[in-house]
């Protein structure tokens, strides 16, 4: 088969991919992206906090994206049943909205962009030289060579493997995760509500549109056979002992359909080589309990573009300004995994977890600024 060239190439089509091939494709770069799945992923978190939100409105996208979107402006946090603090989010809240509809919408603004997505396509091979990629080639026998390689392939990188880079998994192996689709109730309507148990056991309930709502469950390993794979209908009975201001999404609980989530912190000694670089779950990973990692994702990309843009074609410049510009973002990314990790290590225990959690990570992805509200304590 004949080689393609593109200026850039970007491995997977998540939100992270999709955006950046957006920000390429406007400022006049042929951009090629390469999704192993026939479409869009589906699988991602449903919030966009307020860092990412100013990404997108900085780009013109931030009215097509809450559009349809649920606005909050507050999550409350239980513990044994108890209220415990609530966490206040300024500059319009934040937004909810499936992660397949927002990727949807960012793949359909780069088809105007005449970017190119190449579905059903899997790597089969990343030829390397100089410590640059030189060329993919796809199991169906396409080969494609690009000025430019992005990793935004998940944790499972095909690039960061090519590239030599390291990465660090740490499972959170006292947590084992579960989510349903249901459909809304009132409470969950009416507030975003994330309870804790010192039993271990966590649930978090929020609303993805006007009818439906997401519930997320977290158990220790030895209660899952017992709950959710044996059939014993004993999940009502463990939520109603810390559960306490959602009573009325139960009955819609013991039919719903549960997945299975594994959750584990990701970290990798590099973010780049040469003239290829690494962006989203390809690069790191933290608990979803932080909430920002699409924010920082989006952020992450917009630097990305820059870079890729002001070294226009020019390889040592570009490997320079990657250095210099987009390195730095795994000290950020390092700080929000750190405390990921802090908040999955004391959720049990309420004194340790009021002590780790810090509202300016979850509200502004940063160190406390003047402007943050803090924690309230409820109780």
């Amino acid at each position: 088969m004949a080689t393609t060239s593109c200026d850039v190439a970007i491995v997977g089509a998540g939100l992270g991919g999709c955006f950046l091939a957006l920000l390429l494709g406007r400022r006049g770069r042929h951009v090629v992206v390469i999704e192993q799945g026939p479409s869009v992923p589906s699988a991602g978190a449903d919030f966009l906090k307020p860092p990412g939100l100013r990404v997108l409105a900085r780009h013109g996208l931030a009215d097509l994206v809450g559009r349809r979107g649920l606005r909050r402006d507050i999550i409350r946090y239980y513990h044994d049943g108890d209220p415990i603090q609530e966490c206040h989010y300024p500059e319009g809240g934040f937004l909810i909205r499936p992660y397949r509809e927002l990727v949807e919408l960012i793949y359909t603004s780069c088809a105007m962009e005449g970017v190119d997505f190449w579905f059903d396509a899997s790597i089969d091979d990343i030829a390397m030289g100089d410590g640059r990629v030189e060329e993919l080639t796809l199991a169906d026998g396409r080969r494609l060579r690009a000025g430019v390689v992005i990793g935004a392939d998940g944790t499972k990188s095909a690039v960061r493997q090519a590239l030599g880079i390291e990465q660090r998994t740490m499972p959170y192996e006292r947590l084992l995760m579960r989510v349903a689709t249901v459909p809304l109730s009132a409470s969950v309507a009416q507030l975003n509500r994330l309870y804790f148990s010192s039993e271990g056991w966590l649930a978090y309930l929020y609303p993805i549109n006007m009818d439906e709502a997401r519930v997320f469950v977290g158990l220790p390993p030895e209660d899952d056979k017992e709950i959710f794979q044996d059939g014993i209908p004993a999940l009502l009975d463990e939520l109603k002992k810390f559960v306490t201001e959602s009573s009325d999404a139960f009955n819609a609980l013991q039919p719903a359909t549960w997945q299975r989530i594994k959750v584990s912190s990701l970290r990798v000694d590099a973010y780049h080589k040469g003239n290829a670089a690494l962006l989203g779950s390809a690069a790191f990973a933290c608990h979803p309990m932080t909430g920002m990692g699409m924010s920082y994702t989006l952020h992450d990309a917009e630097i990305l573009a820059d870079v890729i843009c002001a070294a226009a074609g020019d390889a040592e410049l570009l490997d320079r300004l990657l250095y210099a510009r987009y390195e730095p973002r795994r000290h950020a990314h390092r700080q929000l995994i750190d405390y990921g990790d802090a908040l999955a290590a004391t959720f049990r225990d309420r004194a340790a977890y009021l002590s780790a959690f810090r509202p300016d990570l979850h509200i502004h992805g940063r160190t406390a600024a003047p402007e943050v509200m803090p924690a309230l304590q409820l109780a």
